[in-house]
């Protein structure tokens, strides 16, 4: 153990809390929260997190198996991660947070939210420093800690929102959100650590959509005033709420246009086509070899970047111009089209190129949201 690894656990291990810390802030400007119980999630988070990034290389020995899948193989790689290490890692920070639900301590959203923001982050912290002080330090392994971090703070929200709306005897939502929850975690937490570090590169919109989706959710349970709302100049740029995005995709009173959805992810797929189309004839253009492409070489990651960039880029545009050719009056109808397209993209994908089926299952939460903030641009509003 050197000095420079303790100093890494230090910095590596306090930025989660540094997260939590600004989150937490912020909703506490409707009202405030009860500081106690997020200092005991905080710790168990801690305790939990050390365990578990202690405990699972010991599980793995003993097991014969490992998260790299340069060492066992692509298959028992994923396995590992989505049937012992993701489960095992959401179970625990919930274990944190229900004696809170038992006591009938998470009687909103915002209170489910926090509290299980705060296990998550405090679960991140331990994490990262036991992976620090246990692995031979590098900036590559840096990276890759620093990319887990705010995950565990969002799979742990997404599932603690769900635990808290559902106060009262409608919890039935919880199952799912944590199975979903636990199914990313696996898959991001695949990318992040068993692949290659090209492939780090996945992390950038996974975790800008991560940032987006914390916003929308805290303007929904933490909104601003409508004073400081006006006076932002910033204002046209914030996202909308909740209550915004289910009246934008809810139905509206004319019949569900199913031949415009049928035609709908027939134009996704064009839109993705041509959009890769026109990227590899900008590597062309710019001199950038496609067969050098390699996820265990980071200076060889240009050509996944421009074609990622490319399919990304596609959801929006081809959102919008579903909306504008339908001229629809709600995102219900471009929604249903891109993720039929979606769709039809990871069943391809599973019967062609499994590690690309991992990164498009974990990519379609940000394309189909893109999807529906570019009809939401193309709405035909009176």
């Amino acid at each position: 153990m050197t000095a420079s690894s303790v100093l890494a656990a230090l910095v590596l291990g306090a930025l989660p809390l540094g997260l939590c810390h600004v989150v937490w802030h912020r909703m506490e400007r409707v009202r405030l929260l009860p500081r106690r119980p997020a200092y005991f999630m905080l710790a168990g988070g801690v305790l939990f997190g050390a365990l578990a990034a202690y405990g699972e290389p010991l599980a793995l020995d003993w097991m014969e198996l490992s998260f790299q899948a340069g060492e066992v193989g692509a298959g028992p790689a994923l396995s590992a991660m989505l049937l012992m290490a993701a489960p095992l890692e959401e179970a625990l920070k919930a274990l944190v947070v229900w004696p809170l639900y038992v006591r009938r301590q998470l009687l909103t959203a915002r209170l489910g939210l926090a509290f299980a923001m705060c296990a998550g982050a405090g679960f991140a912290a331990g994490e990262a420093s036991v992976l620090a002080l246990s692995t031979p330090f590098d900036v590559l392994v840096a990276v890759r800690i620093l990319t887990l971090a705010p995950a565990h703070l969002f799979f742990a929200g997404l599932w603690g929102f769900a635990l808290g709306a559902g106060y009262g005897g409608r919890d039935r939502w919880f199952p799912l959100a944590w199975s979903a929850a636990v199914l990313l975690h696996g898959l991001y937490d695949h990318l992040m650590l068993a692949r290659g570090p090209a492939l780090l590169w996945v992390a950038v919109p996974l975790l800008g959509f991560m940032l987006g989706a914390a916003w929308i959710v805290l303007r929904s349970v933490a909104p601003d005033s409508d004073a400081a709302d006006a006076s932002s100049k910033f204002s046209l740029l914030s996202p909308p709420s909740l209550s915004e995005m289910r009246r934008a995709i809810a139905r509206k009173e004319r019949p569900l246009m199913l031949h415009w959805i049928a035609l709908g992810a027939l134009v996704t797929l064009g839109v993705v086509i041509a959009s890769l189309a026109a990227a590899i004839y900008l590597g062309h253009r710019l001199g950038i070899d496609f067969t050098l492409a390699n996820e265990s070489d980071l200076q060889a990651s240009g050509p996944l970047v421009l074609l990622g960039s490319a399919v990304l880029l596609a959801f929006p545009l081809s959102g919008y111009l579903i909306a504008r050719a339908s001229s629809a009056e709600s995102v219900l109808e471009p929604a249903l089209a891109s993720g039929a397209a979606i769709a039809f993209v990871m069943f391809m994908l599973s019967v062609t190129e499994p590690v690309a089926l991992v990164v498009a299952v974990l990519i379609a939460p940000l394309a189909f949201s893109l999807a529906c903030g570019g009809a939401w641009f193309g709405l035909d509003r009176p």
